[in-house]
């Protein structure tokens, strides 16, 4: 690829250096493999079922731990609400049979959404912001007019949500006032405060142009934390480094400018996160989406499974330290045996097949040194979203959670192992990000640089394709030492369209 001068500057001034675009082009011209399953994870073979007892004993660890200031959060929070209200920029048909009929059966989504217009955490905003610009929200309802509706709700004429991150959108009233999904995952943190605990950390990935607004919610939370239990909640954020970006490209896999000659790049998907996340230098995290938040009422299930999975990495992780620490003390026959079935009954890891006492202790400490994850999953029920699989390596075979886009779903090998899947990922997880000597995992170093996405999109009316990095809790955590246990749907209440926040998970207790 010729890179002109111009091309050379707006990359330097991003931080993206000619070989890796380089790279990048390579990949499309040579796209990776699809993932190789083996088989699904299921209950009993590859995720972990609990029992009481075991669950109230993992609790207690998480307690302790957090009760040292363990514990940190991570919300990747920069989309935006566009999608979540897709169908309400596309309903002139369903308005003109409303505004007749006083119902359009004919598009039950937006039937759905006009008749439960007051029953969103929304609406009381929504109405002040219409009455301020002279509508009467009342008299409209009574006529039927849901148009000045929409218009105050997705434009800058009004709240202008069809623009507005996820996170700052209020998804729940507790009949005296609306939270957004920012005040809940703070109220969460707290929530999840041992006795006698006064401080937690939550960090936020932002897009820049929002981040202003993200922390006036914050700060306005933080200060009512603050007055009513005495607790700090340290919030913090970071954007998406640019210099994660890919290159755009042609069907025909040639570079794409812009009208004014330049390239064309992207963000780079979730998996571009990485850097944030270890740029926190935090010691163990939990990590949830922005939207999958859920009232006051709801909290203690979610907090509940928090610690369960919270404890159960504090056991593994002081375990595996053990281990690590004998380790350094000499390998013998016993230490080679026990080490070697916890990988195995716990990761699933094959031993090699050597006797060599070195080479044995180095594939110990190797496959013991590693940044850890324990992850909840959910049975199916039709959610969108990746799932749990043992998947097959030049390394071996490991549990990975892979996304449809991974797969070449028009094998029927493959269609017949999505068939068996039982679960799916809700992005329910706690990890360990510092080795046994207390200094930060690099997180670079266990990426599956080949478990890139490419996808078809469209510019100015063109087709392109794009590259998504490996993904945060996919590709770029392949290498993570991982387990998975199962967590009740309850835990998982994700807001995807609008219509989600009228689901009993989002309405007032």
């Amino acid at each position: 690829m010729h890179l002109t001068h111009q091309d050379l500057q707006q990359l330097e001034s991003r931080g993206i250096g000619r070989d890796e675009i380089e790279r990048q082009l390579e990949l499309f011209r040579d796209p990776p493999p699809p993932v190789d399953i083996d088989r699904p994870c299921l209950a009993g073979d590859g995720i972990l079922r609990l029992d009481d007892e075991r669950r109230q004993r993992l609790a207690t660890l998480f307690d302790q731990a957090a009760g040292e200031g363990r514990f940190s959060r991570f919300v990747p929070a920069s989309g935006a609400a566009t999608r979540m209200f897709k169908e309400l920029f596309q309903c002139d048909g369903a308005l003109r049979q409303w505004e007749r009929d006083g119902a359009c059966p004919d598009h039950p989504f937006h039937q759905t959404f006009f008749a439960n217009l007051r029953r969103f955490a929304f609406y009381p905003q929504l109405a002040t912001a219409m009455r301020e610009g002279g509508l009467n929200p009342d008299s409209l309802l009574e006529q039927r007019m849901m148009r000045p509706f929409l218009d105050a709700l997705l434009t800058d004429a009004g709240l202008d949500y069809g623009r507005t991150p996820k996170g700052l959108i209020d998804f729940h009233h507790d009949g005296r006032q609306a939270r957004t999904p920012v005040e809940e995952h703070l109220a969460e943190a707290v929530a999840l405060l041992a006795d006698g605990c006064t401080s937690t950390r939550v960090h936020f990935t932002v897009s820049p142009e929002w981040q202003d607004a993200f922390a006036r919610v914050a700060e306005t939370a933080r200060e009512s934390i603050r007055r009513a239990s005495g607790i700090e909640v340290e919030v913090d954020f970071s954007c998406q480094n640019p210099a994660t970006d890919t290159i755009a490209v042609t069907m025909e896999n040639e570079p794409v400018r812009d009208d004014n000659g330049r390239l064309v790049l992207r963000p780079a998907g979730h998996g571009a996160l990485l850097g944030n996340l270890e740029g926190m230098n935090a010691d163990l995290v939990l990590i949830k989406n922005i939207d999958n938040v859920v009232p006051a009422h709801l909290q203690p299930d979610v907090v509940r499974w928090w610690k369960v999975l919270g404890g159960l990495l504090v056991e593994l992780e002081a375990r595996i330290k053990g281990y690590l620490r004998a380790l350094d003390d000499g390998l013998t026959d016993a230490l080679a045996k026990e080490a070697a079935g916890f990988l195995t009954e716990t990761f699933g890891y094959a031993p090699p097949a050597c006797s060599d006492v070195d080479g044995l202790k180095s594939w110990l400490t190797e496959r013991l040194d590693r940044p850890l994850r324990v992850c909840g999953m959910v049975e199916n029920r039709g959610e969108p979203g990746g799932g749990p699989f043992w998947t097959r390596s030049e390394t071996g075979v490991s549990r990975q959670i892979v996304e449809m886009a991974q797969l070449d779903t028009k094998q029927p090998q493959t269609q017949k192992l999505l068939r068996q899947a039982t679960h799916f990922n809700p992005v329910f997880m706690a990890c360990a990000l510092k080795d046994a000597t207390g200094r930060p995992h690099r997180l670079g170093r266990y990426v599956d640089e080949s478990a890139v996405i490419i996808t078809e999109k469209s510019l100015a009316g063109r087709p392109i394709k794009a590259l998504e990095r490996p993904g945060l809790w996919n590709g770029a955590m392949a290498g993570w030492n991982t387990l998975f246990v199962e967590i009740p749907a309850a835990v998982f209440q994700p807001v995807k369209t609008v219509n989600d926040l009228l689901r009993p998970g989002h309405q007032p207790g």
